[in-house]
């Protein structure tokens, strides 16, 4: 057992699965600046006969209303405090707000579950190699954005013929489910597109061969899965009117087309070059992000982890709210969601439960990576990224307040994300085998002592 400064008790158990169990037992000396908080606002809302509200001294509320009350009413604000100090005192690294269980009023005795921080062992994580994806950009490539150009830049023009495929018709539509008309539009605009499966999968196959201006019925049935279960599987009648057809007229690729291009290039073969830039840039943007992508997964796939359970049950905690807000938002209820979704509750919470681990898992890899490594954040980094933040505008078109930038939880959240962000560049060293070449490289430095630089490196 041990005491605080104030001497409030604390008792620690056995950490089990990461989670350290405390035992804080507090004495009347502890209890009275609580207690006093609690009398202070209860005694602006109590009338006590004989004295003005806000008057009757901390005995008299007392005895009106019992310790309790007062106790009661300190709850909220002296459990997490004291809990903190016992943190502190029994020198616990938390990864997460504690449990507390209220044991007993007299003493008031409590008990707080502490997540600890995960035991993170990275394995042989020196060892990773990531093979990087060769770029090539085609000719083939090239020709389907030249393509995607053409048909951006095409223009629609009627025609006196039956619908195909790929046209683009003004058409009169209704569909019933029984007595019910779930779809009534004078002029709806539909592209007739062989892959398309809106309102429902079928709907552009009936329109083909359709002629203006003669209708035409059909059925469609609902599949079982539909997100809206009061029409899964039903049959729905459609009768449709094709008022107007359009077809795309697609401009020559020549030299005219490259020239009214929005760059307004002198020739196709410009465009074309300029073209293949573009998809490089663009590969090797996409390269990248999966192999960093891919080096996080192995850095996680060779770790291995022991997480506390409340550190899981806490993010689960806030994604189930999350969602409830997403759901209200949608003007859904629970049923309705979990309908819309077509999960269960149960299956939800699972699914929550690994993404919690999954980001909990990269995020404490690459927090232990730094610490392995020895990695640091300066003050000079920090300020240079705060210089950043300051040239920054927020979504209403100002300017970040330098009074955010310089508050301490600012401060220590820009330098966390700096140290991921570094401990992610010294990982894809690793993984591209570039370690000894970067050590190679930073001993190669002028000085007076040549010979001990090059026994340090081999330390290394």
């Amino acid at each position: 057992m041990t005491t605080l400064e104030n001497c409030v008790k604390v008792t620690q158990e056995e950490v089990v699965d990461r989670q350290a169990v405390l035992l804080v037992e507090l004495d009347d000396d502890d209890v009275a600046p609580y207690l006093d908080q609690a009398y202070r606002r209860v005694v602006q809302k109590t009338a006590i006969p004989g004295f003005r509200k806000g008057k009757a001294p901390r005995s008299i509320i007392e005895s009106f209303l019992g310790k309790e009350r007062l106790v009661s009413e300190s709850l909220d604000n002296m459990l997490p405090a004291v809990t903190q100090k016992a943190i502190e005192n029994q020198e616990l690294e938390t990864s997460g707000t504690p449990r507390l269980e209220l044991l007993d009023l007299d003493p008031v005795t409590v008990k707080a579950t502490v997540p600890l921080k995960p035991l993170v062992d990275l394995g042989s994580y020196l060892d990773i190699r990531v093979d990087e994806e060769v770029i090539d950009i085609t000719d083939d490539l090239i020709d389907e954005r030249l393509e995607d150009l053409r048909v951006r830049d095409a223009a629609w023009e009627p025609v006196e013929r039956p619908v195909n495929y790929g046209d683009r018709v003004i058409m009169q539509v209704v569909g019933h489910i029984g007595d019910d008309t779930i779809l009534d539009s004078e002029d709806a605009e539909y592209l007739v597109d062989k892959e398309g499966n809106l309102p429902f999968e079928g709907f552009s196959e009936n329109l083909v061969k359709a002629e203006s201006g003669k209708p035409i019925e059909f059925y469609l049935t609902i599949p079982d899965d539909y997100a809206d279960a009061r029409m899964a599987g039903k049959d729905v009648h459609f009768r449709v009117i094709v008022k107007e057809i359009k077809e795309r007229k697609l401009p020559e690729l020549n030299d005219e087309f490259a020239k009214g291009i929005g760059d307004g290039f002198e020739t196709l073969a410009d465009l074309r070059k300029n073209t293949e830039s573009d998809l490089r840039t663009e590969a090797e943007r996409a390269s990248e992000t999966k192999y960093r992508e891919n080096a996080l997964d192995e850095l996680v796939a060779g770790a291995n982890f022991e997480f506390p359970p409340l550190l899981i049950e806490h993010e689960i905690e806030h994604m189930v709210e999350r969602r409830d807000q997403f759901a209200g938002q949608m003007n859904f209820t629970l049923d309705e969601y979990f309908k819309f979704t077509g999960k269960s509750e149960e299956e939800h919470q699972e699914e929550m439960r690994g993404h919690a681990i999954e980001r909990f898992s990269r995020s404490y890899a690459l927090s232990t990576l730094s610490e392995n490594e020895e990695l640091v954040i300066s003050d000079e980094e920090i300020q240079e990224k705060v210089q950043q933040l300051r040239d920054t505008e927020t979504q209403d078109g100002g300017k970040v307040k330098e009074s955010d930038l310089t508050r301490p939880e600012v401060q220590a959240s820009i330098r966390e994300s700096l140290l991921v962000e570094k401990a992610m560049e010294r990982l894809l060293e690793i993984t591209k085998d570039q370690m000894d070449s970067k050590i190679d490289n930073e001993s190669e430095v002028p000085g007076d002592e040549p010979e001990k630089l090059e026994e340090e490196s081999d330390d290394s």
